[in-house]
């Protein structure tokens, strides 16, 4: 149970963001997203945009990045940056959602409310489902895969098995 509501946004409409972003960086034709070097283009690009390597015990456990909404910062640990600096695709998925926070949350301004009701939230108004598509789709790009199998995105992609999986089942 999400402990936040955000506004309703389909996988469609997140798809959409997700290229409007790989666009803006020139990389709508490209499988492989260099998303560590993005890190550093967003904060020369973007206002109020920032990020830091920590280390690991900085965060809880269990907790391998995360974004303060309010001044847009994403906190990544150490481990879980060099890793996907050496293409782990689990690690770069880490960083692409923290990127799909800030860009859902911050940038463009999804409405967010607390869920003191402790109600089951929709996943279309789940904050982390909606980081969790934004990010399937910043790195596995329905335009570039749609005719790929699971092994094939792995390595197009540099994505986990199970998040290639993942992208391939929910298409719609």
């Amino acid at each position: 149970m999400s402990e936040y509501i955000v506004e309703a946004k389909s996988r469609k409409d997140l798809r959409h963001l997700a290229n409007i972003l790989r666009k803006n960086l020139g990389l709508e034709n490209e499988l492989w997203v260099p998303i560590v070097e993005i890190l550093d283009v967003l904060v020369e690009v973007l206002d109020g945009f920032s990020y830091e390597i920590v280390p690991d015990n900085e965060l809880p456990p269990g907790t391998h990045a995360e974004t303060d909404i309010r001044p847009g910062h994403i906190t990544i640990k150490e481990s879980v940056y060099e890793r996907a600096c050496n293409g782990e695709g689990r690690d770069r998925m880490t960083i692409a959602h923290e990127i799909g926070h800030f860009f859902t949350l911050c940038f463009c301004g999804f409405k967010l409310q607390r869920n003191f009701s402790k109600r089951k939230v929709k996943h279309f108004n789940d904050p982390e489902w909606q980081a969790k598509c934004f990010a399937g789709e910043f790195l596995v790009p329905y335009h570039l895969t749609k005719n790929m199998d699971t092994m094939e995105i792995v390595e197009a992609c540099g994505v986990s098995f199970d998040a290639a999986d993942y992208q391939l089942n929910h298409r719609n």
